[in-house]
């Protein structure tokens, strides 16, 4: 049965909501009870598990979704890839384990951050029962949806009796596996029940080296920001790791919600270049792209006139000195949703990943130069670390526009008559912004009046230029409440 992409995209928000809205939530606490410093030493001993992590999950949560979107009409078929992802997911994960658990000891047996590695290494364990890929191929995100409102709700719980003051950094860090457990294991029970392994005429060399180049594209921006973190704790402080971690959650959380509607077309834009039909795959990168400008234009302009009081409002006057972070990552904000769009929606559903490949090692290695650069110069901080990784992205993004209109000839246009108009309907926020500040006195009331003063500012702009998409968003939602009514 074919389901509603708007629904889809409903059901993605409300996943993305609770796994990222939550800790927006919950963050002023976790900030204000840890301290940066607590915060800090569990953010750098993340940033070095994730590197082994990326390699353990391998690529196989975004090749599978490709995959399995293929032939999710044929059980046969899809048993056995299945089946062959489950395997080579137990075998990463094992070998990375043991290679993590050996660096760990190695190099940080005698750190304060030893313990906190440890604990993370059980995610290693915990990443095999991963097959979320299979739910999403088959567009389930009812049940993602309403699995992951009970995690987070006992995560919630679990988080405000054990975590308390700067001493419980290490609970933190347990929680954060618990929590990752708990999603992980429902889902495989879930998907065991509709699904039998087939390990007859198993085949997984066949999917290593998709699922390297995978791995390399997909992680890029990961890669980049882990780097810059990791350079962080071990050549200037924890303190700046938690200036860096508390700007990049905050990105995140607003970047990952307006991503959901590129990432719940994936499985519908692989099954449509499946059956040919070039026409539906191009006017759907087309909607989905000005509804995402429309998102994000307003979402990374708001983020840069809110981040000085933002980060206030969020961790308390400890992280006043990580607004000017913040606002480097609401214009990085931009350049990651456009990169996006180019690698996701066209390059990788085209099985084109090993020229991302290559893009993204180029744009790397400019990354890790300027880096050690600022770092000789004595310039290292937060803000020049978020920025080089920025000027990668945006060489990264035009290397990817080239290659799309030379070489794969779709003709795709990133700037637009209606791009452009959702960028000038933003910078209104500007003068908005500056008069609120001049009347008003206190950081809350600020924070508050500007976002909505800015929301209604924008909505009734696109009102009166009588914007297409928002009325059609309009049509369908008030389509949707008149037939549940009913």
């Amino acid at each position: 049965m074919k389901k509603s992409i708007f629904k889809n995209v409903i059901y993605k928000i409300t996943l993305n909501f609770f796994n990222l809205v939550v800790p927006l939530l919950i963050g002023p606490y976790v900030f204000r009870a840890l301290g940066s410093e607590a915060m800090g030493r569990v953010k750098y001993g993340e940033s070095i598990f994730k590197y082994f992590f990326i390699f353990a999950a391998f690529g196989i949560y975004q090749y599978g979704i490709r995959e399995i979107s293929k032939v999710k009409n044929d059980k046969e078929k899809v048993a056995k890839l299945f089946t062959s992802l489950f395997t080579i997911s137990l075998i990463t994960n094992g070998i990375f384990l043991v290679v993590y658990l050996i660096v760990s000891k190695l190099s940080f047996g005698d750190e304060i951050i030893f313990p906190i590695l440890i604990i993370f290494s059980l995610n290693f364990i915990f990443n095999i029962f991963y097959v979320e890929w299979i739910n999403e191929a088959f567009e389930s995100y009812d049940f993602i949806t309403i699995k992951t409102i009970i995690v987070k709700i006992i995560y919630v719980i679990l988080l405000f009796v054990f975590v308390q003051n700067a001493d419980d950094y290490l609970w933190f860090a347990g929680l954060l596996v618990i929590s990752a457990a708990l999603n992980n294991i429902i889902s495989f029970v879930y998907v065991k029940r509709k699904l039998n392994f087939d390990f007859k005429g198993l085949k997984l060399l066949s999917h290593i080296k998709p699922l390297f180049l995978v791995v390399i594209f997909l992680n890029g921006n990961i890669l980049y920001t882990q780097l810059d973190i990791f350079m962080l704790g071990r050549f200037v402080s924890e303190k700046s790791v938690s200036f860096y971690i508390m700007s990049q959650q905050i990105m995140m959380i607003i970047s990952m919600l307006m991503l959901s509607i590129v990432q719940v077309t994936i499985p519908r834009l692989a099954f449509l270049l499946g059956t040919q039909d070039d026409t539906a795959y191009i006017t759907l990168i087309e909607k989905v792209a000005r509804v995402y400008f429309m998102l994000l234009f307003p979402a990374a302009v708001g983020l840069y006139i809110i981040a000085d009081i933002g980060v206030v409002v969020y961790g308390g006057s400890e992280f006043t000195g990580a607004g000017s972070v913040l606002a480097i990552f609401s214009l990085y904000m931009i350049l990651i949703g456009i990169d996006s769009i180019l690698s996701n929606q066209v390059i990788y559903v085209k099985n084109k990943e090993s020229m991302l490949v290559r893009f993204i090692f180029i744009s790397g290695v400019v990354n890790l130069l300027l880096n050690i650069l600022f770092l000789n110069l004595g310039y290292f901080t937060p803000e020049t670390a978020i920025g080089t990784t920025a000027f990668s992205t945006l060489l990264l993004i035009a290397m990817e526009l080239i290659y799309i209109r030379k070489s794969l000839k779709v003709p795709f246009r990133l700037i637009t008559t209606h791009s452009v108009k959702y960028l000038v309907f933003a910078l209104v926020f500007f003068p908005v912004a500056y008069v609120i500040k001049q009347v008003t006195d206190g950081i809350f009331i600020q924070f508050i009046l500007i976002i909505a003063v800015s929301v209604l500012v924008y909505a009734f702009l696109l009102i009166i230029s009588k914007d297409e998409m928002l009325y059609e968003l309009l049509k369908r939602i008030t389509s949707k409440v008149k037939r549940n009514k009913t």
